[in-house]
């Protein structure tokens, strides 16, 4: 890779995202660092980065195709599910930025509908390499990434609502993850 090359790379995944202070093993372990302080979506969090990793272990052992799709499709409609309720969240705070997170939202389902189409073309008996690095590369950008950027970016108003709305009650579970 030309030095122009890198170093553009390295700027922008170091410098908007911040994923190079994290080794692989840390950015595909959930904890502490990845919550941004409001209950509710800190476990939709947690339970959307525990299924991309489910299937990207499914994807790397090989495993059934046809459950990969499933996984695949399932991660989709979390995704859908939570976005929803966090743009709603966010909403509620008055959060200036929202626009502009609603767009990185949609950018990211655009990219996983792709990726899900890819998936859905995968059978047993081929080279499936192609989509489960595709699925790899989004389990970390739009998980981790995402979260690290963007989510913490609004981490001071939801703490501030979660103070305010602590006895409200029991955590919101994606429908599909139930």
């Amino acid at each position: 890779m030309a030095l122009g090359s890198r170093a553009m790379f390295d700027g922008r995944m170091s410098g908007v995202h911040g994923l190079t202070n994290f080794s692989l093993k840390q950015l595909s372990a959930w904890d502490g660092r990845l919550n941004i302080g409001q209950p509710q979506i800190d476990a939709q969090h947690e339970a959307i980065f525990a299924l991309a990793m489910k299937a990207s272990d499914a994807w790397r052992k090989q495993g059934d195709v046809e459950q990969l799709k499933l996984m695949t499709a399932e991660l989709h409609e979390s995704l859908e599910e939570h976005f929803s309720y966090e743009e709603g969240v966010l909403a509620g705070f008055g959060y200036a930025d929202l626009a502009e997170h609603r767009a990185e939202h949609q950018v990211m389902l655009d990219e996983m509908q792709l990726i899900r189409a890819r998936v859905d073309q995968m059978d047993a008996g081929s080279d499936n390499a192609e989509p489960g690095l595709l699925l790899m590369n989004y389990l970390l950008s739009a998980t981790v990434g995402h979260i690290l950027h963007s989510d913490m970016d609004y981490g001071v108003l939801a703490r501030a609502a979660a103070a305010g709305v602590a006895a409200a009650g029991a955590v919101p579970a994606l429908s599909v993850l139930s």
